[in-house]
């Protein structure tokens, strides 16, 4: 058994970094915990079968976004016997509410864009409608101008 401790600073907070850190690290069945450290970054502590710690700092160091992690630093430590499950260490309740509202308003926040996409892809299909509509208007004219001319009726 190994234990590394893992500092990891950059966008790391409100980002929904540290629900993925528990996941992955719960799915490889390591034990230890992460928590907020006072300059704003992550502190984890894992430890377990190299080969499951090793496949899981690959995943912790390669975060989907909108994560950006600008230090990641490891050090090898003493495994600690008493660790049998990987926990979070919370943080103030102050600090707990805005980290759980960031990935709210990361999800939002792309859902709106999709949103305003979509309706950019609406404007651009109505308008070719609409030219086409023009098209069918502009033909059907023509063909009635021409009707009459050819039956001999005034419009």
């Amino acid at each position: 058994m190994k234990a590394f401790k893992i500092k990891i600073r950059g966008k790391v907070l409100r980002t929904g970094y540290r629900w993925y850190i528990v996941d992955t690290v719960r799915e490889k069945d390591l034990a230890g915990y992460i928590e907020f450290t006072p300059e704003g970054g992550l502190l984890l502590h894992l430890q377990g079968e190299d080969d499951l710690l090793q496949e899981a700092i690959e995943k912790i160091r390669n975060p989907p976004q909108p994560t950006v992690i600008k230090e990641f630093s490891i050090e090898e430590v003493k495994p600690d016997p008493k660790l049998k499950v990987f926990t979070i260490k919370y943080g103030t309740i102050g600090d707990e509410l805005h980290e759980g509202f960031g990935p709210i308003q990361f999800e939002l926040e792309y859902s709106l864009k999709n949103v305003l996409n979509s309706i950019e892809d609406i404007k651009k299909t109505l308008n070719e409608m609409s030219k086409k509509m023009d098209q069918l208007y502009q033909s059907y004219m023509n063909i009635l101008e021409s009707y009459i001319k050819s039956s001999g009726k005034q419009a």
